[in-house]
């Protein structure tokens, strides 16, 4: 009997990633979900951060996502997203500018507090994501 589940990560535009997968950890707005074959169903708010695939291959896919919903039924983990980048397309120079750009935007006058937030926590985890990358070579 296989331990693996099928997972999808589906964007407005494109489906992200299709394909069986043995663990998978996500970031939910109650803290990081870890998905094994025959998880009860749920459904549950992403919150932006990183998410972590592993494959029967052995290998692990890392993704930025930027929030949404994860859906686990008996068909398997479905994850829609605001956006999904792979881990190895980020740069460590681009998140820390973003990063500092929020953070700069939190003493403005701009009144929408909420989207101020949200884009410092996609900001942080786009960089923590992208050091990964940078000091390993590749998504760890």
């Amino acid at each position: 009997m296989s331990n693996t589940f099928p997972c999808k990560i589906v964007t407005p535009s494109q489906e992200a990633f299709c394909g069986e997968a043995t663990y998978v950890s996500f970031p939910a707005w109650d803290g990081q979900y870890g998905m094994q074959k025959g998880l009860a169903p749920l459904l549950s708010t992403l919150a932006p951060g990183s998410l972590r695939i592993d494959s029967t291959d052995g290998e692990s896919r890392r993704y930025l996502i930027e929030g949404g919903v994860a859906h686990v039924d008996s068909e398997g983990l479905t994850l829609v997203t605001e956006g999904a980048i792979p881990a190895e397309q980020l740069q460590l120079e681009e998140a820390e500018a973003e990063l500092a750009e929020a953070n700069a935007r939190v003493t403005s006058e701009d009144k929408d507090r909420e989207k101020i937030e949200r884009d410092q926590r996609i900001a942080m985890a786009k960089v923590a994501l992208a050091k990964s990358v940078a000091v390993t070579g590749h998504a760890v």
